[in-house]
């Protein structure tokens, strides 16, 4: 449907327009009946709609398949996260175990140090004992050779002494003496020393007593003559002193 405007042109009004006319003139009573225009105009809104329509179905159903995905990734996002969670569960309780196996290794590690420790000194202490054993035994055969180089001295004292209008070679006896005085000194550097018991109290840890004999000088029970010289090693008895035991003076008229 055409129109003409004040001037005489002639134009087609727009839907809006159209509409606003119809509404007009059936306010006013004025509708007359529809025209094949009206039945254009109607069909062209409706496939409009039905454009309208198909593009809103098609969107939707755009929507729905793009929900739809998002739906199968968020359930199986939800079984990896379980899946992971599972593995979590498994990892800690592995880790768990791993703590308190290595809990029970190091208790087990200490165990052994202390008896790897304790085993150690007991072996230190029984290797030193032994060492000192050894060192000890070495030593006490060493002293035989003292008493040799008394007994040379001693005896050479005597043959001397029986012999006082004979020329002594004092020059013997002298290396005997130096002879054991470099002896002894050399044990005195390994730590053994000569005891001198004369007139201490008879002690039987300390002396082998060999008898008893009557001294003027000295009281009884106190050692009165050495026979055998005893030594002590690192203040530790290496061999007991071989001694007389005075009984005292001699009682009058034996």
């Amino acid at each position: 449907m055409t129109y003409t405007d004040p001037f005489g042109r002639r134009y087609r009004p727009t839907q809006a327009e159209q509409q606003a006319r119809a509404n007009a003139q059936y306010r006013n009573g004025n509708s007359d009946q529809p025209t094949l225009e009206d039945y254009h105009r109607l069909s062209e809104a409706f496939q409009t709609l039905q454009k309208r329509l198909e593009e809103s179905q098609a969107q939707i159903t755009a929507t729905q398949e793009a929900l739809r995905q998002q739906t199968k990734s968020a359930m199986d996002f939800q079984d990896q996260l379980k899946g992971t969670y599972q593995q979590i569960e498994q990892l800690t309780q592995e880790r768990d175990d791993a703590l308190s196996l290595a809990d029970e290794r190091q208790e087990e590690l200490n165990q052994l140090r202390v008896e790897t420790a304790s085993y150690r000194t007991r072996l230190e202490q029984r290797m030193g004992r032994e060492a000192d054993e050894k060192r000890l035994d070495v030593l006490r055969d060493m002293l035989s050779l003292a008493d040799h180089l008394e007994l040379a001295i001693t005896y050479w004292d005597q043959q001397a002494g029986a012999k006082p209008d004979a020329d002594a070679d004092t020059s013997f006896r002298g290396n005997l003496v130096a002879t054991r005085d470099a002896f002894l000194d050399t044990l005195r550097r390994h730590g053994v020393l000569p005891q001198q018991p004369v007139g201490q109290t008879f002690n039987p840890e300390l002396h082998e007593a060999l008898g008893q004999m009557p001294s003027e000088e000295i009281p009884a029970d106190r050692v009165a003559v050495v026979v055998r010289t005893g030594y002590t090693a690192d203040d530790q008895l290496l061999r007991p002193a071989r001694v007389m035991v005075s009984s005292g003076p001699a009682a009058e008229g034996v």
